[in-house]
């Protein structure tokens, strides 16, 4: 899901914003995980999402469904030994803005939706550690996983300078995804502001404290 405009040179207000429908459509930790398959893949028919995401055909129709509804995809029909069948493909509202500059984040939507997009990576590097079988990761720069967390400081400049590289390495992945070649990866990329325990308690207590 990307929060890039479909034309970079086009105005900002000419990208369309989510609603409550798209909102409410990735609520489902589910439906994120279809939606990252999708965005990935571009098209998948209903046995490569089964088989991707765990999850039996007929329980994915329902969200499927919700998705179609959403614009997250749109549904194209093929015939393959004289039948038809579907074949689901990113839809549009997947490069809409999640939502428009300075507007208030209701109850945290984006958060909760990066956070089960992270749960859905964790779950894929499982399954890729369960068929290593014991072999270490490599070193160096052919190494077939990378992994780095790091707690930084950033002004201003630094973040729009950070946030500025990783649209350039974003825009080499994709370039990568429409050749296609090698093995399929996942790239993860985030960045946001580190907070303390203590800060969320004191926040909590002065949410509280106005209310009363």
């Amino acid at each position: 899901m990307s929060d890039q405009p479909i034309n970079q040179h086009a105005p900002r207000d000419a990208v369309p914003t989510w609603t409550d429908v798209q909102w409410d459509a990735v609520s489902s930790p589910h439906r994120t995980q279809l939606l990252s398959v999708i965005d990935g893949v571009g098209r998948a028919t209903i046995k490569e999402l089964s088989e991707w995401t765990g999850r039996t055909g007929p329980s994915l129709y329902p969200h499927l469904e919700i998705l179609e509804k959403a614009q997250f995809l749109t549904v194209e029909f093929e015939t393959k030994k004289g039948r038809p069948y579907r074949v689901y493909c990113a839809g549009p509202a997947l490069k809409w803005r999640s939502t428009a500059h300075g507007s208030a984040d209701t109850g945290g939507r984006a958060i909760k939706l990066a956070v089960q997009l992270l749960n859905d990576v964790i779950l894929r590097l499982r399954r890729w550690g369960k068929v290593r079988e014991g072999t270490p990761i490599e070193r160096g720069p052919r190494a077939s996983a990378k992994l780095i967390a790091e707690t930084t400081w950033l002004d201003d400049e630094q973040r729009e300078e950070l946030n500025r590289r990783v649209a350039d390495l974003m825009a080499f992945v994709r370039q990568a995804r429409a050749e296609r070649r090698g093995a399929r990866h996942t790239v993860t990329i985030y960045h946001f502001p580190d907070v303390t325990l203590r800060a969320v308690r004191e926040h909590r207590q002065a949410k509280e404290l106005g209310q009363g």
